[in-house]
């Protein structure tokens, strides 16, 4: 963790209290007690990952500047999650499934009382609130995982320039056709064994494996107050992933996810 002196200079310069993006870190905070909540009730395994779990170790909680919120899960632990998770008045559900024009192949649990703008989102989606993300982990060969990543990344450039129904209709048949290989090269996949964790299909070439011994079992990390689930080596996991990561990034060149958000009431 860095000294306090720069976490405080850090935090009034990007997220003081009552900015914007400090009441977005805290709705997403809210998001996440509940998946924890969840999570504890029906013995599902997940953990924080990513810039979440980066923030956790190095800030305390959200990195000052962070936009998202990203937690991982096992396969069989995804997919028990979301048989299980049932939208209530606070939150939702979002996944390729349920959402026509929602592309990803992973999950979003997304606030009710919001609407954000996200750079790169679809104005089509069905549920548009501040979410968080969850990320699905499976053994898969590189070669599939990139393959498929690139023609899913294909798709969603597509569709940021698809205009009008019948562009529309278009992008959702490819969509199917997509998820719809997917199922089917799947099993034969398994013909190619590996012992790396990737993001499902879909996700990307620019997303790095994962390696279980450095999840499995799972410990804890204090994050904004709380103790929550993080890998059981975390120092390797982030290393995996970004290298030195006690660094700070060029200040001055953050990459942010959100340009806008509304709140409605919440209670």
């Amino acid at each position: 963790m860095i000294e306090a002196k720069l976490q405080q200079e850090l935090r009034e310069r990007f997220n003081p209290e009552g900015s914007l993006l400090r009441k977005q870190q805290l709705r997403m905070l809210e998001i996440l007690l509940y998946v924890d909540k969840v999570c504890k009730e029906h013995n599902i395994r997940y953990w924080l990952s990513s810039g979440t779990l980066l923030g956790a170790v190095r800030h305390g909680g959200f990195i000052p500047w962070d936009d998202d919120l990203d937690i991982e899960m096992l396969r069989e632990d995804y997919d028990k999650f979301i048989k299980v998770f049932k939208d209530n008045d606070d939150f939702a559900l979002q996944t390729h499934k349920n959402d026509r024009y929602f592309l990803l192949p992973f999950a979003k649990i997304r606030d009710k009382h919001s609407v954000i703008e996200e750079l790169g989102n679809n104005e089509n989606y069905r549920l548009r609130g501040i979410f968080i993300d969850i990320f699905c982990l499976e053994e898969s060969p590189r070669f599939a995982y990139v393959a498929f990543g690139g023609l899913l990344y294909f798709l969603q450039r597509l569709q940021k320039q698809a205009y009008g129904k019948w562009a529309l209709c278009i992008i959702s048949l490819c969509k199917k056709l997509f998820y719809g290989s997917v199922a089917v090269l799947k099993p034969v996949l398994k013909c190619f064994p590996s012992r790396r964790l990737h993001h499902a299909y879909g996700c990307g070439p620019r997303w790095r494996h994962r390696n279980i011994e450095d999840i499995i079992p799972v410990a804890s990390v204090e994050f904004e107050g709380y103790q929550f689930p993080a890998p059981y080596n975390v120092d390797a996991y982030l290393k995996q992933m970004f290298g030195d990561y006690n660094n700070l990034p060029n200040l001055d060149k953050l990459r942010v996810h959100i340009s806008d958000c509304t709140f409605y009431d919440h209670q």
